[in-house]
């Protein structure tokens, strides 16, 4: 990814990267209180189950995905027990591990993008490492998708690698990056129609393989949690859908009241993915290259799109494409500069009084003093309604965001 030749020039930034990383997250854990989200308890009850023998499918319906994190999970009960280690500080340590991966990533994708190796530093010291965003979301959250931020890097570079060498080895290695990503969580489906950008003239066969890389691993996870237990899995696994009316569309139409429409919106909202997938197949199939940016853009306007226009949301989503964002970011024109600083203050400051002050995030801001104020607000107000109202300015920058998306030079989507 970055190439050998260049190992010595790249070598001092990423272990600054890396060891600001570490310092910063054993900071925050050694400093702040060990108060958690409701997903970090949920995954020591299912570290429980797995421990007397029981199917967390079956028994609870705290997994709403494909069986990689139950894997994780597992392995991380073994570890605890062999260690003495608490369950909550090996899933800090497994998170820390994966952001470490995603930074050398995203790195590597910035030399696709020829950016500056200076400029590039300080943006992902700032806005990725030292981020409270990712902070928060990995110490405190302890949500796994950065995982899934991880695969569509690795899905992006090797798409990339393909577009410049023509090698279908590089086409096969994203299909399978891109199919163990659909296993970590479905949400990386939306990518698929970016894999027939190139493919016109590639042999039946390899596209075939191709298509076994990519839906394989997805097929054979379900399957076997399925069998084992099929009530759950159909219901919390197959049935599962985001929480709507907390963010967004569905957020604003919770404060107005209009309930009826927030389960109207949520019905229609897949069918919107859909469109956009089609459309986005469509193009493809009739480029045969297209630059670094470009596909930077367009996996961008696929991404952001699921959260900000998509039938639910949850906080961790913005690892998704967190990266690409700051890519982005460094890539574009002056011009839009002081809208993305401004957006970036926006998210951090939301992302920071939701993790001090609501109970189902850990509340943070409890073990110092009594949060009487906002925490009474929020209750008397209900949890949803208060959330959806802290959300408004980042669901604003998200539009903004995305509407600077679709009008950028680089979206292939627009008409010629």
């Amino acid at each position: 990814m970055i190439k050998v030749l260049d190992i010595k020039a790249h070598c001092k930034p990423l272990v600054l990267l890396l060891g600001a990383l570490v310092t910063s997250r054993l900071l925050f854990i050694y400093v702040m209180p060990p108060t958690f989200s409701k997903d970090m308890y949920a995954w020591v009850e299912v570290i429980t189950i797995l421990k007397r023998g029981g199917n967390p499918y079956r028994e609870a319906s705290l997994l709403n995905y494909p069986p990689f994190w139950l894997q994780v999970l597992y392995g991380i009960g073994k570890i605890a027990d062999a260690t003495g280690f608490a369950a909550t500080r090996l899933v800090q340590s497994v998170l820390i591990f994966g952001e470490a991966i995603v930074i050398i990533l995203t790195y590597a994708l910035s030399q696709f993008l020829s950016l500056d190796k200076r400029k590039i530093f300080w943006v992902l010291m700032l806005a990725l490492v030292l981020n409270p965003i990712t902070i928060l979301l990995n110490c405190q959250h302890g949500n796994f998708d950065v995982f899934v931020g991880f695969w569509i890097l690795l899905f992006t570079i090797c798409l990339l690698r393909f577009y410049q060498s023509k090698s279908s080895i590089h086409w096969l290695m994203a299909c399978l990056a891109l199919g163990l990503g659909i296993l970590t969580k479905t949400i990386p489906v939306i990518l698929i129609p970016l894999l027939f950008i190139g493919i016109q003239g590639q042999r039946k066969s390899i596209s075939l393989f191709g298509a076994i890389l990519l839906f394989l691993p997805i097929s054979l996870g379900i399957s076997i949690i399925y069998v084992l237990a099929p009530e759950g899995v159909a219901a919390h696994v197959l049935g599962y859908r985001s929480m709507a009316g907390w963010y967004g569309i569905s957020g604003i139409l919770n404060l107005l009241g209009q309930y009826t429409w927030i389960d109207m919106y949520s019905a229609f909202s897949p069918f919107l993915i859909l469109s956009l997938m089609l459309r986005v197949a469509y193009k493809a199939w009739r480029i045969k290259t297209i630059t670094a940016p470009q596909l930077l853009t367009l996996l961008l306007i696929l991404l952001v799109f699921l959260p900000t226009f998509g039938p639910g949301y949850s906080p961790p989503y913005i690892l998704w494409f967190l990266p690409l964002m700051l890519l982005y970011f460094s890539w574009s024109k002056r011009s839009g500069i002081l809208g993305m600083i401004l957006g970036f203050v926006i998210l951090s400051l939301t992302y920071i009084v939701e993790y001090a002050y609501f109970p189902s995030h850990g509340a943070f801001i409890q073990a110092f003093d009594d949060a009487e104020g906002l925490a009474h607000y929020c209750a008397s107000l209900g949890e949803s309604k208060s959330q959806s109202i802290i959300r408004l300015p980042m669901f604003v920058f998200y539009l903004w965001f995305y509407f600077g998306l679709l009008k950028d030079k680089n979206n292939v989507l627009m008409p010629n």
